[in-house]
């Protein structure tokens, strides 16, 4: 059981890495193409669900870059919080006191 619980966390974690590193994929509608179904040389026409792009988000995208954004800016807070802790404790430093 718990075998199975460790497959299908790494399943997940694949997954997730997967939708962060490549989120985009080929459009269903047009294939990639950018074109509307059904066009010809003459009557061109751009994609409805892609724009023309031929690309549209895959699913779980936007939550994996805004976790990791999240994430990021807690831990760059945090170094901020540490550096500000460090200049204070320098400034009130004994030493510094009584050269004044």
């Amino acid at each position: 059981m718990a075998t199975l619980i460790l497959l299908g966390m790494a399943a997940a974690l694949v997954w997730a890495v997967s939708v962060y590193t490549y989120p985009f994929r080929p459009c269903r509608r047009c294939q990639g193409t950018g074109r509307k179904p059904g066009s010809t040389r003459r009557r061109f026409g751009p994609c409805n669900r892609c724009g023309g792009t031929g690309r549209t988000q895959r699913t779980g995208s936007r939550t994996a870059h805004r976790t990791v954004l999240s994430v990021r800016s807690e831990l760059a807070k945090e170094r901020q919080r540490k550096r500000d802790r460090n200049a204070t404790d320098r400034a009130t430093h004994p030493r510094r006191l009584e050269d004044r």
